[in-house]
């Protein structure tokens, strides 16, 4: 297989990324930077409410601290470390990475590569956002931020898409890359996402060579402008920075001095033994135009010296590959994969401080955690989610909520997007335009918390997302000490009837397994 040594940008890649560029561009002064950095390792979460603060940033996944002025409940933030930290491992949970690992698996890891080569040209395609396809579409005021995907979330939008099967920005798809060459018997120390200013790559080691993995570029060469996603060089779009290495296991910051935007990521973090962190990043930086580390311009030897493991990242990674599988057809082992990895990380959660495992289930929607309340929360913040709310306010409450349960029927058809025992992030309902009853509460959960009740907003007292024991979601709603329920069905926008065997009710404080008229 040729190699290429120059690569082609699908366009100015992601502006998802942008936010990485609004940094001060510094050069470190060493003698005082000990001054400069908090000490995150002292950093509880000492009650409920913080954690389900802190894990809702999880669920959006956004890049960067988004100000919403639509909403009411002020800022997004970006989870902790970064998106790619809890991705990878959700990916790797996730049944469309499983089977594209076991798919492309080689007993040679260039076969390997070579293979998955060959799976990212016939099923990735490079988007930054979806639009939607109504008026307000149309308006300059709509929001059009969209979180790092995983596997799930890109194939969901891969079923609307003509051209290709998973659908993503570049982040989203090297952390899918990341996780599938993981998967595939390459060790923590091969392969990581590497992120730069507008674009990240999974690069990865194949006999003591590096080598950058790009599927942005797929479409170029399903068109038969490029021979291979596979690059032994790469001039950054931007500037010769390199930013941050991620996978399951490692993190290594080298810091973004943006102390507004990203005042966690200013620390420089790694959780790498020195020697061998130096050996992997004097590899690196020529294959990427010998790149800074850092806007703060590190000398590895000062940035060895001053970087501390981040508490977020438990340094220990899946031990799982596809040759652990069991099953006699791709189905099977698949299953068997995505099995041993989930019980895996379950076992990794639970510590004092949210490691990349905890916060990877949140991040998968997966009702079964200790928190469903997140879901809620966060759903209060979404940008699409709280900017439709404003617009369709009615200042009433009983046509606040007959509009809200119409409004979500008419724009989200009845289809499961997730696998179940799992809630989608409530924006990716209006991407998708599809979602279940439960992704439905959840999302009409968010819609009147940003709605008035009279002169006030709705309280979180006077919703609750209820799902029974058949999976069905509805959201009950208190009006004038009454409550009455949403139905995302067929039949009655608005019931008195209370749903029948409800197995768990939650708004974002609460979390209840009974449910009765409070």
């Amino acid at each position: 297989m040729k190699i290429k040594t120059t690569h082609i940008c699908p366009i100015v890649c992601s502006l998802f990324l942008l936010n990485i560029c609004l940094f001060n561009s510094i050069t470190a002064d060493t003698n005082s930077l000990n001054e400069c950095f908090t000490d995150y390792s002292k950093l509880q979460y000492v009650n409920d409410s913080m954690l389900i603060e802190e894990f809702s940033w999880s669920v959006l996944r956004y890049q960067g601290d988004i100000s919403n002025p639509q909403g009411n409940f002020g800022t997004i933030k970006m989870t902790k470390p970064t998106p790619g930290s809890i991705v990878i491992p959700i990916n790797m949970m996730c049944p469309e990475t499983c089977q594209a690992a076991v798919t492309v698996y080689h007993n040679n890891k260039m076969d390997t590569i070579r293979a998955l080569d060959e799976y990212d040209i016939e099923n990735m395609i490079f988007r930054i956002t979806f639009m939607l396809y109504s008026e307000w579409a149309r308006s300059k005021s709509l929001p059009c931020y969209e979180p790092t995907s995983f596997a799930n979330e890109m194939s969901s939008l891969g079923e609307i898409c003509l051209r290709a099967n998973l659908v993503g920005h570049c982040y989203s798809q090297s952390l899918f890359n990341t996780a599938v060459l993981r998967l595939c018997g390459f060790s923590a120390e091969e392969v990581f996402t590497l992120t730069m200013p507008l674009h990240a790559v999974t690069i990865f080691q194949v006999n003591d060579q590096w080598y950058i993995f790009d599927s942005t570029s797929a479409e170029f060469a399903r068109r038969g402008l490029l021979d291979s996603l596979i690059f032994d060089s790469m001039d950054p779009p931007l500037e010769d920075i390199i930013i941050w290495l991620e996978n399951d296991k490692y993190f290594i910051n080298f810091g973004a001095g943006s102390p507004t935007y990203k005042p966690y990521l200013e620390q420089p973090f790694s959780n790498m033994e020195p020697d061998l962190l130096t050996t992997i990043i004097e590899n690196i930086t020529p294959i990427f135009n010998n790149s800074q580390l850092g806007y703060p311009h590190w000398n590895l030897s000062n940035f060895i010296t001053f970087a501390v493991p981040c508490p977020e990242i438990l340094n220990i990674s899946l031990p799982y590959i596809v040759d652990d599988a069991s099953g006699a057809t791709i189905e099977e082992k698949t299953q068997s994969l995505l099995n041993m990895n989930k019980e895996f990380m379950k076992n990794q959660t639970g510590g004092v401080i949210p490691n990349q495992y905890d916060r990877s289930f949140y991040g998968a929607g997966d009702l079964t955690v200790d928190y469903p309340q997140v879901y809620a929360n966060a759903a209060k913040y979404a940008t699409i989610t709280s900017w439709f709310a404003s617009k369709l306010d009615k200042h009433s409450p009983l046509l606040d909520c007959l509009l809200t349960s119409f409004w979500i029927r008419l724009n989200v058809n009845n289809k499961s997007i997730m696998p179940s025992n799992h809630v989608v992030q409530s924006d990716l309902l209006y991407l998708r335009h599809a979602g279940s009853s439960i992704d439905k509460a959840v999302l009409s959960y968010g819609t009147l918390r940003n709605m008035k009740k009279n002169a006030e907003l709705w309280s979180s007292e006077d919703l609750y997302v209820l799902i029974t024991d058949d999976n069905e979601g509805y959201l009950a709603i208190n009006i004038n000490d009454n409550w009455r329920y949403l139905n995302f069905g067929r039949g009655k926008l608005i019931t008195n009837d209370i749903p029948g065997n409800v197995e768990i009710a939650f708004n974002e404080v609460e979390y209840l397994n009974y449910w009765e008229n409070l």
